[in-house]
């Protein structure tokens, strides 16, 4: 779940004009008119600062975004050193306060940008004060103008804003003060394994320590799958904050507040991960199968930004599935049951989607577009990334063909090029994957919660102060269904447990009847693409035991029986002859619909459910 906004924008990019033919004036291959250009460049002054209490810009005072930018650097070789030098320092970025500037980490002192004649287009080059190259983009010249340079700043949600025109041509960076991302993230203790970093507001009791142990070893798969070698002494670092509040002030500092739907992301400005790690933590704690992933997800996307950075001008769909398998793989290294839990999830929402309408066509996949089902997006995604792991060499060659390339349309050129060359398809995969998928009908489908399966028993997660559920991967063949099993309430902070009745959804709504079970009560409520109505309500004389005499959690036999023809929907809960019976005034069918089991603010756990 990468920051897709890329942060170094340069406007106006094409093929670029072909330099006019002249004569040579010069000895040195230079004409007279692209030496004469050089020298008011070696000579120029610099723009006006614009500045703010961090970091402040500056630009050479000469139009370098002329025509004659390309035909010169073209030259390379035929210029001096003085020349070469002062098209590599063509803007000065001066850091007051420690931050990161576009993708990397920076220091106080100043940082130059320059321009420079790559393989295959021009390159933008960022230096370090010591003069270390740090950065290397990609631009085209479509249309050279002979303006000077305007600098200006903007703050934008605690970022600061960089910039720089020369006429219509734009160069922009983004810098977020070190000072500013700690005061979002409130005070985290940094636990460590390996070249792992979990940086976290939640007590030991969390287990963020084994977290860190698991990933420390999952992670290790990307180099395998992505090439590329790491900085020495590189630590991967992921943010696993208890709190929204902290969450959102991140979200909001980085990316504009564009990954609140997510929970996760991987920021583009400063390559770490951030996660609202919203499971209970209390009580007998287990990490999430669903959740783990989420984090070695975020990890790989940290690989691709320090060990093949020019990969992040790859198309979102390839980014996402190479994300989406190397956390696949990296849950098979560490953890066979979580691994199995998640492979049987995604070929579970992929019959979901497909039925439902959200898996997004191969073209939109392909283009980028927006899909209104983010679970849809991912498991088409997760589908991809299995079938590029399936021929690992190809996949290599694929990124080894792309890397070269610093302009994002020429590098989404290539990997079509060299994917169809490969790879079937998209639509033949999703299509090969969603017949299999068919025939192996476990796994669940998740709504706004985590889903663990340990030794027969089924753990739900839900984000604090809110509700979730997962749902059987079997629709309902007639008006009429049985649900059953045990269940096992959380004694803290407020038991209660959610069934999901009647779930219908297509490609942009959904609908369903929910009973919630509390120790004293049974209430029906009645959801319309997100529209509440409470139903019926059943108070009971004496409250269900949660926990026994000595504190262990209590489990309890249930049935769900319902009849759509009847109108009618009974559970039956404990050994006591305790049930709520509810009558509905309004037909609900059953026919094609999907049942499940949620918790609400809490977790709580299933065994032995079976639907008849």
């Amino acid at each position: 779940m990468r920051y897709a906004a890329l942060l170094l924008v340069l406007l106006f990019t094409s093929l670029g004009l072909q330099a006019p033919q002249m004569a040579l004036a010069q000895e040195d291959g230079l004409t007279a008119e692209e030496k004469g250009w050089l020298d008011k460049v070696v000579s120029a002054g610099w723009s006006g600062k614009s500045v703010s209490d961090d970091v402040s810009i500056s630009a050479r005072s000469a139009p370098m975004m002329d025509d004659h930018l390309k035909t010169v650097l073209a030259k390379d070789k035929l210029l001096t050193e003085q020349q070469r030098n002062a098209l590599l320092e063509g803007v000065r970025i001066e850091v007051k306060n420690p931050g990161w500037l576009k993708h990397f980490a920076v220091t106080p002192g100043t940082y130059t940008v320059g321009f420079r004649q790559g393989a295959n287009n021009l390159q933008t080059v960022v230096r370090d004060p010591d003069g270390n190259v740090v950065d290397v983009g990609g631009m085209t010249l479509s249309s050279g103008t002979q303006k000077k340079p305007i600098t200006s700043r903007y703050f934008v949600d605690g970022q600061i804003k960089l910039e720089v025109k020369w006429g219509e041509v734009t160069f922009s960076w983004y810098y977020v003060s070190k000072q500013a991302h700690d005061n979002a993230l409130g005070t985290c203790t940094e636990r460590r394994a390996g070249n792992v970093s979990v940086y976290s507001d939640l007590p030991d009791e969390a287990g963020i320590a084994d977290i860190a142990e698991l990933c420390s070893k999952a992670v290790a798969i990307n180099e395998k799958l992505m090439g590329g070698t790491l900085p020495k002494g590189f630590r991967y670092e992921v943010y696993l904050l208890g709190n929204n509040a902290s969450y959102t002030d991140i979200d909001k500092l980085l990316t504009g507040g564009a990954f609140a739907r997510n929970g996760a992301f991987t920021s583009h400005l400063t390559g770490l991960g951030y996660l609202w790690y919203y499971p209970h933590w209390d009580g007998d704690y287990g990490l999430p199968s669903s959740w783990l992933e989420v984090i070695i997800h975020e990890f790989h996307h940290q690989y691709v930004y320090k060990a093949v950075p020019e990969l992040m001008l790859a198309p979102d769909w390839f980014q996402e599935s190479c994300a989406e398998v190397a956390a696949q793989m990296g849950l098979d290294a560490v953890d066979k049951t979580a691994a199995a839990n998640y492979r049987n999830r995604r070929l579970a929402e992929l019959v979901f989607c497909d039925r439902n309408g959200q898996l997004p066509p191969p073209q939109d996949i392909l283009g980028d577009q927006p899909s209104d089902s983010i679970t849809g997006f991912y498991t088409a995604a997760w589908v991809i990334g299995e079938a590029l792991a399936a021929q690992p060499k190809d996949l290599l060659a694929m990124i080894q063909t792309m890397v070269p390339h610093q302009l994002a349309w020429k590098q989404e050129r290539v990997l079509r090029r060299e994917f169809d060359a490969r790879y079937p398809t998209i639509d033949s995969i999703l299509r090969a994957k969603l017949e299999a998928a068919r025939k192996t009908p476990a796994g669940w489908i998740k709504d706004d919660c985590c889903v663990d399966e340990r030794e027969g028993v089924v753990e739900i997660n839900c984000a604090i102060g809110s509700a979730g559920f997962a749902l059987v991967n079997t629709p309902i063949d007639g008006d009429t269904f049985a649900l059953s099993g045990e269940l096992q309430f959380d004694d803290q902070p407020s038991p209660q447990i959610d069934f999901i009745l009647c779930y219908g959804a297509g490609s942009k709504e959904k609908h369903y009847l929910k009973i919630a079970l509390l120790p004293a009560k049974a209430v029906l409520f009645e959801n319309d693409n997100g529209d509440w109505r409470t139903l019926y309500s059943f108070t009971y004389d004496t409250n269900l035991e949660v926990t026994d005499a000595k504190g262990k959690l209590v489990w309890h036999n249930f049935k769900l029986v319902y009849d759509a023809i009847k109108g009618e929907a009974r559970l039956d809960i404990g050994a006591d002859g305790r049930y709520a019976k509810f009558n509905l005034s309004d037909y609900h069918s059953a026919r094609d619909s999907y049942v499940g089991v949620g918790v609400y603010d809490g977790v709580a756990w299933f065994r032995k459910l079976k639907l008849e």
